[in-house]
């Protein structure tokens, strides 16, 4: 079973910054689901290069979800303005799961999948 806690905004920055050097090359699915859109994925399978926190004033935070092969061949993911942050750690099953909520909106998941060691 997967254990939920949220991170409080006071920590984002820093904890954006351990979780991306941790998971740098993972494989990403980002999905977005809401009330008027459904569940929808915005990238799929796609090497996770990291994420970010901008502080846009007080009430105006913005998570920004970066994935691709290189610098110049990649996807950004904004969500904006966000309310909450919480992490899922993973077990032996799937790797970690982090879900955004934006204010009087939808939520954004980010599903990681550790890259498997190749066999000798």
């Amino acid at each position: 079973m997967m254990e939920t806690r949220e991170i409080s905004r006071a920590e984002w920055f820093a904890f954006f910054e351990t979780f991306s050097k941790l998971h740098q090359g993972d494989k990403a699915t980002v999905s977005v689901i809401g009330e008027e859109i459904g569940a929808q994925e915005a990238a799929t399978d796609l090497p996770f290069i990291g994420i970010s926190a901008d502080d846009k004033g007080s009430d105006r935070h913005t998570v920004r979800i970066l994935l691709g092969t290189e610098p110049g061949d990649h996807v950004e993911h904004v969500v904006a303005p966000v309310q909450r942050v919480y992490v899922k750690a993973g077990n032996s099953h799937g790797g970690d799961v982090l879900e955004i909520e934006e204010q009087d909106g939808p939520k954004t998941i980010l599903q990681l999948r550790p890259m498997q060691a190749l066999p000798e």
